[in-house]
């Protein structure tokens, strides 16, 4: 199988996860929802970095919302998740990091979160019509980013210890099956 076909298999796969994870919510404020969407996101950009989770955090989250009907949302969850794990997966893999630096990888978890809750004030804002409504949906936002970020320190690495002794932490080798 050649790497195109293998990086589109788990981008989907991965979206697939993005999009359950997102299922896991508990609605809050005006329209707007705690989940663990983010902290799939999250975990992948530890694990991949940016180029998948990117993609699978974009994929997900936009068909999260059209199967639940959120489609006002569809298209800036696509925006705002997939450039939220692009941002979180770059800089967990910067230089020579694989996402093992936790002081790295949390500093990216941070930026992602800073820019999501941005690109929701203003997706809310255009979606809802106003402004303040928009910014009661602020602690939602900061919930589902502080969740995403406590469930996937810990996750990420007891997951990297399979996935690094089954072959597939690095997707991009020919090793991986």
């Amino acid at each position: 199988m050649n790497k195109n076909t293998k990086y589109i298999i788990y981008v989907g796969m991965f979206s697939a996860l993005c999009t359950i994870a997102t299922f896991i919510k508990v609605p809050f404020g005006n329209g707007a929802m705690v989940h663990l969407g983010s902290a799939m996101i999250f975990t992948l950009a530890i694990l991949f970095g940016g180029k998948y989770a990117g993609p699978a955090g974009a994929i997900g989250s936009a068909f999260f919302d059209l199967l639940l009907g959120f489609s006002p949302y569809t298209l800036w969850s696509f925006a705002i998740k997939g450039i939220a794990g692009f941002i979180a997966g770059s800089i967990a893999h910067i230089g020579k990091n694989s996402g093992n630096n936790f002081f790295i990888n949390l500093l990216g978890l941070f930026a992602a979160s800073l820019w999501t809750l941005i690109g929701y004030v203003v997706a809310w804002t255009f979606v809802i019509g106003s402004f303040e409504a928009a910014l009661l949906n602020i602690p939602s936002s900061l919930m589902s980013s502080s969740m995403g970020i406590i469930v996937s320190i810990p996750l990420s690495l007891a997951l990297r210890k399979t996935l690094r002794k089954s072959g597939y932490l690095n997707l991009d080798t020919n090793t991986c099956r």
